[in-house]
Order: structure tokens, then C-alpha cells, then sequence
């Protein structure tokens, strides 16, 4: 039985998959909560705009407030962002701790005391997340912003005079925000996604430098109606390699080159620490990440 098959790494790290997606779920509703209360704000703008024929100033007014709207999700994203990086920092280096633990247990017997300094690798990941994640938020507004502003113009040009009226004008507004959902709860999944991931394999670095200086990486995929053809050609693949490597999958002719999961939105894989011994009662070998190419 491979490392892959054993069943006491299978309920490991199936657990702490169920338990990542739960938390990520939570946490995206919250942010559905933070889009949803700044849309009722702006609808509530909106409709103090006397009834009628939709004017050119008019346009201008709704034109400022919905660009108010984008700046304050924008804002409430960016706090939220932050939070988010230290609670999946946090989650990354405690599922580490407990999978080596277990791990190391259950193929080799003994116990290893893991000295590693949690708060400062999970506030050193948020440090990093927090700006890289801010470019990321920067350029969903803007485009947030093109995508409605262009929207409302077109609307406005295509109707006839007595249908370009503000109410009408607060409908089509308010349900590009409702169409809006989906795509900002696949952003921040991923997004908290590789929260946990980055964090883990900050963990492993300062591992195998400090202590395990074997230590390597690999992936596990939950296997469900939800999972990708793509991963699971690259779960049979079982990649193990260096931290400091990435993994690599050519996939419909296109190169994925990545050093911790999500390679893709909705990647739903997460980093596992990897030991030769730990596979001391099986043929199985690790194999090369050149593998994952051919």
C-alpha cells in the first residue's frame, strides 16, 4: 500500500479538506454579506433620484454612486482580505503540525518535536498575502468598474426615451450586482485557497532548513462530482518534490507551472508534507516532477 492509499493519511487530510472547505465557505458568505449590504446601499442612493425620463445629469449622479459603491467594496474586501490571511496562516501551520505529527507517528513510531514558531511564519505569510491580494482586489474593481459603468451606458443608449427611466435604470443595476456573486465567491475561494497553501509550504521550508532537512511536497485532491478532469489526471500523477521546485502539468496542450495549489480558480488540492520513510513499507517510489510533463 503506497503512501497515497494508506488510510490514516487518507482520513487525515480528508478531514482537514472538509474542514478548509468549511472555513472557506463561512468566509466567503461573510463577504457575500459585505457586497450585499453595500448593493442595498446604493439601490437605496439610487432611488432618490426623481422618477422619469433618465436625463444626462441624472446619469452623472448614478455614475458617482455606483463608483462609490465599487470603492467601498473595494475597501471591504482589502479588511477582509487581511483578516482572512492571518486565520488561513494560522489554519496552514496548525494542519502541518498536526500531519507531520501523525504522520511520523504512524510509519516511523516516534514523535517529533516540531520547533516551529507559528505567529511569526502566519504573520509573514498575512504580510505577503496581504500585498499580493490587494493587487488582485485593485483589479477585479477596476474591472468591476469598466464592466457596469459600460453596462449602464449601453443601456441607456439602446432603449428609447421613455424607457431609459430610473427605476428601470436601478433594476439593471441591481441585478449586474446579483450577477456579480458567483464570480466574487470563485475569486475569494481561490484566494483563501492559497492562503492555506502558501502558508503550509512557508512551513515546510522552514522545516526541512531547521529540522527535516528530507521534507518534500506532494498534493492531495478531494475526489468528487466538484473535481476537475485536470486534477484528477494530476492526483494520479502523485507529484513529490522539492519545497523549493514547482509542480508542473501540461493539461490540453497548455503548461501549468505552480508552487502550491490553487493552479487554477476552484482548485480544490492542497499541499502535503512528504518524507521518504514514510513510505518504508511499500515498493512505492517517489517520482520525479519531469513526470507530470510528459
Amino acid at each position: 500500500m503506497s503512501f497515497f492509499q494508506d488510510e490514516t493519511v487518507q482520513d487525515l487530510v480528508q478531514g482537514n479538506i472538509e474542514k478548509l472547505d468549511s472555513l472557506e465557505e463561512k468566509q466567503a458568505q461573510k463577504l457575500l454579506l459585505s457586497l450585499r449590504e453595500v448593493r442595498t446601499q446604493l439601490m437605496d442612493r439610487l432611488m432618490t433620484i426623481p422618477e422619469g425620463t433618465f436625463t444626462e445629469q441624472q446619469l452623472n449622479v448614478t455614475l458617482v454612486q455606483v463608483d462609490a459603491a465599487i470603492k467601498a467594496i473595494n475597501s471591504r474586501l482589502k479588511n477582509e482580505m487581511f483578516d482572512m490571511a492571518s486565520i488561513f496562516g494560522e489554519r496552514g501551520i496548525g494542519d502541518l503540525v498536526k500531519e507531520i505529527t501523525r504522520m511520523e507517528k504512524k510509519f516511523t513510531g516516534s514523535v517529533i518535536p516540531l520547533n516551529l514558531d507559528a505567529i511569526v511564519l502566519a504573520t509573514d505569510t498575512q504580510n505577503f498575502l496581504v500585498n499580493k491580494h490587494e493587487a488582485s482586489i485593485d483589479a477585479y474593481s477596476a474591472d468591476l468598474r469598466s464592466q457596469i459603468t459600460g453596462k449602464i451606458l449601453n443601456s441607456m443608449i439602446a432603449r428609447d426615451s421613455t424607457q431609459r427611466t430610473v427605476s428601470r435604470l436601478v433594476s439593471d443595476v441591481g441585478k449586474f450586482f446579483l450577477g456579480e456573486e458567483w464570480k466574487l465567491t470563485r475569486i475569494v475561494r481561490t484566494e483563501m485557497h492559497g492562503m492555506y497553501n502558501y502558508s503550509k509550504m512557508n512551513g515546510m521550508a522552514d522545516l526541512q532548513e531547521e529540522q527535516l532537512p528530507d521534507l518534500m511536497k506532494t498534493l492531495m485532491h478531494p475526489m468528487d462530482k466538484r473535481t476537475g478532469k485536470d486534477s484528477i489526471a494530476l492526483a494520479k500523477e502523485n507529484p513529490i518534490i522539492p519545497i523549493d521546485e514547482p509542480f508542473v502539468q501540461v493539461w490540453n496542450g497548455k503548461k501549468m507551472v505552480f508552487m502550491a495549489p490553487p493552479n487554477r480558480p476552484n482548485d480544490r488540492a492542497i499541499l502535503v508534507p512528504y518524507r521518504e520513510g514514510w513510505n518504508v513499507k511499500s515498493s512505492f517510489k517517489p517520482v520525479k516532477n519531469e513526470s507530470a510533463t510528459t
